[in-house]
């Protein structure tokens, strides 16, 4: 495959005591273990859950026996995206909803199979008020179904959960519907509207084992 672009985009967050992050996942905690005064080099300690800031979530987070990060397939990790854009038509707390994924596509094309699928929601523009961890933007069950159906490899979004307030009332349908089919989920994605509709992305989480998430780098090639 022949890979051509102008630029490289960020889609992640910075790692630190105010990184973007759903509740009740406690805040990261940076400190020294070693200072250039006292020790002659410095370095520095990193507490923070595999959920927090930019991170991808794995089949094994709902699903005993499922994969972990560590055990990710590479193939899930690059590929085109189809960038969905709900900005402009969505307020925090709604709802995207399976008609609402299937009028975005009857406008702007079927989604490939074994492709990947990022939603701007609009979510980013809130990172760092309180609303955007109260109040979020996500996918009905039924819309993950869809998607799911669609057969992507993996799913992201801006907002801090893939699932909407209500699927978080009702035990989290896009989670286990993407979850259980063994697609993974990039949350809290940033700089979405620098993008175009189509791109290729590289996405790279911390390889942790026993871990059912990780801190992740993302980058849009453009």
């Amino acid at each position: 495959m022949q890979l051509n672009f102008k630029q490289i985009i960020d889609l992640s967050y910075p790692i630190d005591e105010n990184s973007p992050r759903e509740l009740p996942i406690e805040p990261v905690r940076i400190y020294d273990t070693a200072t250039m005064e006292k020790d002659g080099y410095f370095e520095s300690r990193v507490d923070l859950s595999g959920h927090c800031s930019t991170h991808t979530d794995t089949p094994s987070l709902m699903y005993a026996g499922g994969f972990t990060i560590d055990q990710i397939p590479l193939k899930k990790l690059s590929g085109m995206v189809t960038l969905m854009n709900f900005s402009r038509d969505k307020n925090p707390g709604d709802e995207i909803t399976e008609q609402e994924i299937i009028n975005w596509m009857a406008e702007n094309g079927d989604i490939e199979k074994d492709g990947i699928v990022f939603l701007y929601t609009g979510m980013q523009e809130y990172a760092y008020q309180p609303i955007f961890n109260r109040k979020w933007i996500g996918l009905s069950g039924e819309a993950a179904k869809l998607l799911c159906d669609k057969g992507i490899k993996l799913v992201g979004t801006d907002a801090p959960s893939i699932d909407s307030l209500r699927g978080h009332e009702i035990e989290f349908p896009a989670h286990h519907t993407f979850l259980e089919n063994e697609i993974p989920i990039v949350e809290d994605i940033c700089n979405l509207d620098k993008l175009p509709q189509s791109f290729y992305v590289v996405i790279a989480p911390l390889k942790l084992c026993k871990s059912s998430g990780a801190p992740t780098r993302v980058f849009a090639f453009v």
